[in-house]
């Protein structure tokens, strides 16, 4: 089956661009985020394609102060990768590995924009992410990380807000490889293994650099992938070791309310960058655990929906809130003995037992 990407000199084996291996999980990915300097507002867009599942979602969702607007569109692949459109959102890349938009049109749920991301330093590529569920393959994912700052305008809840230069910061990455997409498997693996999965992530920015921090731990709390970059201004990044994080977590959740990150450079200096969180942002308005629009789920050639939440009135951990990004406030304190205050997005999305922080079951907190 021929596409219009089979006119470009990209292959990687004999078959056509529109074939992508024989796992059924296989996906390609851009996700964005952004948020103004107070934290007032706070904005993500997502764009999957699912190859094997036939199937492009896109979703693009607002906080704005306590409430949250969420758009959603499916359709059918019809085996075209090159089209990234799904109804009214569209992702464009302006200049590969520097500057995309992000466009949604007007619609009936009130909610469209157009914001152009410029990438502040260049993509930073992540060592690849493989991780087995038993003899089942669950993650094998690589992935590119960008902060930057975003110029154009959002009307969401009857308001428009316009951003230039400096006044929106944020983050995009592009991810590819294999994880669960589309209806869960009627057949999981005998015995069953129980569900667990544990994630922080940092992006924020500061006068002269940036930083990228991520970690997974197993249920014992044992590490399985992590990193933490810094890129200062016009300087290459720098891979920094033992990168860990002590969080701090709100009463009676497992959503983390801040906590210190610590890392050291080659030289043994280190870094300490304390975190507190503030509002969030639900991820199931990009799809994220979310009970309809789920990633790669079909919902026909063509379909959109529409959803809003009230994101203070959100008090229990349970689906579909249990993934949550928060505007962040950073204070970083460098080997060479500087103190930078920075904004950033704090990440987090934890299930299942997680032995160091006393985790016993799949959504309870201790």
């Amino acid at each position: 089956m021929l596409s219009k990407a089979d006119d470009y000199p990209v292959h990687q084996t004999p078959d056509p661009i529109a074939h992508s291996g024989v796992d059924r999980n296989f996906y390609d990915r851009y996700f964005f985020n952004g948020y103004s300097s107070d934290g007032r507002v706070f904005f993500g867009a997502a764009l999957g394609v699912y190859p094997q599942l036939g199937v492009m979602d896109a979703a693009f969702a607002i906080r704005i102060e306590g409430q949250q607007y969420n758009l959603h569109a499916s359709r059918h692949l019809n085996w075209d990768r090159t089209d990234t459109q799904v109804g009214p959102i569209r992702i464009e890349v302006l200049e590969p590995l520097q500057s995309l938009r992000i466009t949604v049109a007007d619609n009936e749920h009130g909610i469209s924009a157009e914001l152009t991301f410029d990438g502040r330093h260049a993509p930073i590529e992540e060592p690849r992410h493989t991780r087995w569920a038993g003899t089942r393959l669950y993650m094998d994912v690589t992935r590119l990380t960008q902060l930057g700052s975003y110029t154009g305008w959002v009307r969401a809840g009857g308001q428009e807000l316009r951003f230039e230069g400096g006044q929106c910061l944020g983050t995009r990455d592009r991810s590819w490889g294999i994880r669960a997409i589309g209806m869960r498997d009627p057949q999981p693996a005998a015995p069953p293994i129980p569900a667990q999965f544990h994630w922080y992530w940092v992006p924020a920015q500061f006068a002269d650099r940036v930083m990228h921090f991520y970690i997974n731990e197993d249920e014992l709390g044992d590490v399985w992938n992590r990193g933490m970059i810094v890129v200062k201004d016009g300087e290459s990044p720098e891979r920094l070791r033992e990168a860990r994080i002590e969080p701090v977590l709100a009463p009676g959740t497992r959503w983390p309310k801040g906590g210190v990150i610590t890392a050291r450079d080659k030289a043994g200096g280190e870094y300490r960058v304390e975190l507190a969180s503030h509002r969030r942002f639900y991820l199931y308005g990009l799809g994220y655990t979310h009970p309809e629009w789920g990633h790669g789920v079909n919902k026909g050639p063509l379909a959109a929906g529409y959803d809003e939440c009230a994101v203070d009135e959100v008090t229990a951990y349970a689906p579909p809130h249990i993934h949550a990004q928060a505007f962040a406030t950073a204070r970083m304190a460098t080997p060479e003995g500087r103190v930078l205050e920075g904004i950033g997005a704090f990440e987090s999305f934890g299930m299942g037992p997680h032995a160091r922080l006393g985790f016993t079951e799949l959504f309870a907190a201790r």
